[in-house]
């Protein structure tokens, strides 16, 4: 009976040096928890950053296509002369696609200048050689002088080409 009675004061000052360590744990397992959902949280917020920043640069690059078109119609317009200058100052046209009475869903706070220079002409075939550059600009908001943008992104284009 005596080996019993030193073995229950055993139990009882070995479950009196494991007071707390429930809590402990609990509190470790919490620091850790609340330490990977902050690290998922960084990870979706750069990960959204990158898709809206890859959406407005191909709405940029698609600004830039759309306006080098409208440059290559006026270039090459049917049954008439082309009709890019020849002399500085090279600009020859500026979009705005949200404002410009089309209203292009895709393009709405897009905007692109474009320039147009004459290179080159072959003596012998009188063929013309033009270079058009079209830049695109896209932004998350109304692209203005106060603008407040988050992400701004811009495309630029070059095509070269000769008349026939």
């Amino acid at each position: 009976m005596i080996g019993l009675l030193l073995h229950a004061s055993d139990d009882t000052s070995f479950c009196q040096k494991q007071k707390g360590s429930a809590l402990m744990l609990a509190l470790f397992i919490i620091v850790v928890l609340t330490l990977l959902g902050g690290a998922l949280m960084k990870v979706l917020t750069s990960s959204s950053e990158a898709i809206a920043q890859e959406v407005i640069g191909t709405r940029a690059y698609m600004a830039a296509n759309s306006a080098m078109q409208a440059e290559l119609a006026k270039l090459f317009p049917l049954n008439s002369s082309s009709t890019c200058p020849s002399e500085p100052p090279f600009k020859t046209g500026s979009y705005d696609f949200s404002t410009n009475g089309t209203n292009v869903e895709g393009l709405y706070h897009c905007s692109a200048e474009t320039s147009c220079n004459k290179y080159a002409t072959n003596q012998t075939t009188g063929d013309k050689f033009y270079r058009i550059t079209s830049t695109g600009t896209c932004g998350s908001g109304i692209l203005g002088e106060d603008s407040k943008n988050v992400v701004i992104s811009s495309r630029t284009l070059q095509v070269e080409a000769r008349s026939l």
